[in-house]
Parts: structure tokens; sequence; C-alpha cells
């Protein structure tokens, strides 16, 4: 087998957070920044794999056989039997993967720290798919789950308004030509949350959100469209306002005297937030410094824009 490189792009979700799961529409950003594999064939009857940080040091290495994907060496029991079980699934859709038993060295390099849940598990699920040759969407199905719309992202050249429901995913790339975008920061909350655990959490109230799906739906497009900040500002106020609501939860417990508006991106309480202020952008980015957000993008710098 010749060598394999496959890339995938990380994602945040602007809109449409929880009530996606439902069927709502929600605008998705695939980001500058994603995860890269490179798959080479190894000597020997076992499959290396090594994940690397953007500074190049190892945050997991194992060692598996290629018999029953089983780790015989690992860093990270968990990331191992998640990697069994992910390469088991290939497998189903797949027999033929990997069954000559040839060795293989496998090495994905993350441009994003992992802990920041900017898409670790889809960018490893589109590339295992593209490289076992199978359909990611049921490879996600099989093994993490989820709306799709981070798997979405994986694969987009630009954002999306996103959609799926028992019957079909709808994914629509849209055009974000606000001008107000220099007024926009993506900024990592310091604290991480399980999106798994948190949809499952409100799950009783998701399943009867009929109405909000609705509202939702009709928000995304309008935030879309939105033609000056302050339109923007107050269609995302409305959001916050409808899910604070509905999860019984605050939308901003990390910044409440920000100068502007705060914006839960996905899970709410923890990964990224939106920032986004009609102050000058250098004093935005100044505050959000000064008050311990380090970890800070404009929106430029991290979202993918179709050109």
């Amino acid at each position: 087998m010749s060598n394999l490189n496959i890339y995938g792009h990380g994602k945040l979700l602007i809109t449409g957070e929880y009530l996606v799961m439902e069927g709502a529409e929600a605008l998705a950003v695939p980001l500058q920044r994603g995860q890269r594999f490179v798959v080479k064939s190894a000597r020997g009857a076992d499959l290396q794999w090594t994940s690397l940080r953007p500074d190049g040091t190892i945050w997991f290495q194992g060692l598996f056989s290629l018999l029953d994907f089983t780790a015989q060496e690992s860093t990270d029991d968990a990331i191992a039997d998640r990697l069994t079980d992910i390469l088991t699934a290939v497998t189903r859709q797949n027999p033929d993967f990997l069954s000559d038993w040839k060795g293989q060295k496998v090495e994905s390099s993350l441009e994003f720290a992992p802990e920041w849940g900017l898409g670790t598990s889809s960018t490893l699920i589109h590339a295992i798919a593209e490289w076992g040759e199978v359909d990611a969407w049921t490879l996600y199905e099989q093994t993490f789950g989820g709306s799709g719309y981070d798997l979405a992202c994986a694969m987009a050249d630009g954002p999306i308004i996103y959609k799926a429901t028992d019957e079909e995913i709808h994914m629509t790339p849209v055009g974000l030509d606000w001008p107000f975008r220099d007024q926009l920061f993506l900024v990592y909350s310091g604290q991480k949350t399980n999106s798994r655990e948190a949809v499952d959490k409100h799950a009783s109230v998701l399943k009867k959100a009929g109405k909000e799906v609705e509202t939702v739906s009709a928000i995304t497009q309008q935030v879309a469209d939105a033609e000056s900040l302050d339109e923007f500002i107050g269609l995302l106020t409305d959001h916050n306002t409808l899910l604070s609501g509905l999860l019984r939860e605050t939308a901003n417990p990390w910044a409440p005297s920000f100068p502007g508006l705060i914006k839960p991106l996905g899970a709410w309480g923890g990964d990224f937030f939106l920032a986004a202020s009609p102050e000058d952008p250098k004093d935005i980015r100044k505050w959000l410094n000064g008050n311990g957000f380090d970890t800070c993008f404009g929106w430029k710098e991290l979202v993918l824009e179709d050109e």
C-alpha cells in the first residue's frame, strides 16, 4: 500500500447547540486547524499508532494486533479501547481492511490542543473511514454517535447550515459575508464539557422542544444573513435566552461583565465561546486576555471560509 495522507478540519457550532439533535437547522463552521493522518507500511505484523500535539510531543501511543485490533501496549487504555472499537467497526463494513496482516504505522498530528474540543474525534472518524474505504456516517453512528455536524465539518470547505433527521442529512454551504467579522472572537473557556453527557442530561426536555426547534432554525437562517453587528448580537441574544429557559442554565458563566455578547459554542459550560462586541478589536482582545482568556482567536484566524 502506498502512503496515505488524510486531513480533517476541526469544527465549531455557532447556532443550534442541543437542538441540532432534534432536527434544528444549525450554523456550523469548519476550522483552519484540524488533524492530519499519515499511514505508512511498516515492518512486522502490528499496527503502530502515534498521536502528536501541535508542538510535536506525543499525547497517545499504542501498538495494536492486526488480528483483533486489541492493544498490546498503550499510553492510555481508554483511547486504546476506543481505537479498537473503531477499527473493529471498520471491518464490519469492509472485511478486507488490513486483512493481509502487513504492518502499518499511523501518525496523527493535531493542530489544536486535544482538550479544546475542536474535533479530535470527528477528524479521527473521517480519516479512518477514508483509510478503511467505508462510509464515514455509518462508522460515526456505530462508534461516537451524535448529530454529525462535527463530521460534516471535518470534510467541509466552508461554513454550512446543517440539519439531520431520522431520514436524511442536509449540508448546505453558506457564505458568511458578515462585514463585522473583525468584531468576533472565538475563545477557549478553560473548561471541558462532555457533549454526550450534556445532551443526555437534558434529553427529556429536548424531546419536547418542537416549537424551540422551529425558532432556532429560523434564527440560524437569520444569523447567516445578518448584515450588521447589532442584528447579529440581537439574534444570538435571543438564541441564548431561548436555550437558557429551556435548559435552565446560564449562557455566560465565564465573563458576565464582558462589554458585548458571550455565546456558548456547543455544550454549555465548557470548551469554546463566541465573544462579539462593538468595541475596537484590539480592546476586545485586551479585555479577554486581561480576564484570563489566553486562548483567543479572531474569526478570520480560525474559521475556514470558502473563497
